[in-house]
């Protein structure tokens, strides 16, 4: 990935060059001074967005159509991991809110703790999560596990996404070319989805940088991002300017996550 971030008086310039011929190019308008990665997160989707767009239009004029189309709400059943960032970006959103909506996301996150605390693997979930995230067989047996109670996502009404602009990295990127059916079996033997590729991972890239530097990949399953509200507050937030932090986490991305 080739990246070129300009800082123009209040705006960036962020042209971003990869290796199978997509580019972009964004604008964006992150706050002055010292920020944190929560803080450009709104700039980062952005970006993600045009990318996302960039591949779309690529794979469309190579005979490649991806299939997800507004309604379609299957992939908001599986377990979401976000990057602490994330949470901590949502956790704000929604304390934003209108007390009734505010109440009504609260309300179903509780029920869906309650019932992954009835199938005894609540405490398995956070430990693999937060603390044992290289144990990918116990990632996946918890993901299936989570994918049968075919819970749906606490933002999502009528089918749609009530906070579609932030909603995380990882939602932007389950993208498929399959048919919409194929991804109600996600577990099935047989059953094939065909994801639609990005270059780089994003998501994971934002889960194990800090906003200046690699860390140890921090992935927060979106069902207890209110259980550990509190813990979050207190997570250490390097700050520096928009334009370098944009620069560090691309590099980062290009050094780290390549698919």
């Amino acid at each position: 990935m080739e990246s070129n971030i300009v800082k123009n008086n209040s705006s960036i310039e962020v042209s971003l060059k990869f290796d199978d011929d997509i580019s972009i190019n964004s604008i964006v308008t992150p706050p002055d001074g010292e920020v944190s990665f929560v803080d450009i997160l709104p700039e980062i989707y952005t970006i993600h967005s045009d990318i996302i767009s960039a591949t779309i239009r690529k794979n469309g004029n190579n005979g490649i159509v991806t299939k997800c189309s507004k309604g379609c709400s299957t992939c908001c059943r599986q377990l979401i991991t976000i990057s602490i960032h994330e949470a901590i970006l949502l956790v704000y959103l929604v304390d934003m809110l209108n007390s009734e909506e505010r109440n009504r996301i609260r309300h179903s996150f509780d029920e869906i703790l309650s019932k992954i605390e009835q199938h005894n693997f609540l405490k398995d979930l956070i430990y693999f999560h937060i603390d044992n995230f290289e144990d990918k067989d116990s990632i996946i047996n918890i993901q299936k596990k989570y994918w049968e109670l075919q819970l749906a996502c606490p933002f999502l009404v009528d089918n749609s996404c009530s906070i579609y602009p932030y909603r995380p990295l990882i939602c932007r990127e389950y993208l498929v070319s399959s048919e919409p059916r194929k991804c109600s079996g996600l577990f099935n033997n047989n059953n094939y989805v065909h994801r639609v590729r990005l270059t780089h991972n994003f998501a994971s890239a934002a889960a194990s940088f800090d906003g200046v530097e690699a860390i140890k990949t921090r992935a927060i399953p979106l069902p207890i991002i209110f259980l550990i509200g509190g813990l979050l507050s207190y997570f250490s937030r390097s700050k520096t300017t928009a334009e370098r932090m944009l620069t560090l986490y691309f590099n980062h991305t290009d050094k780290h996550f390549r698919i």
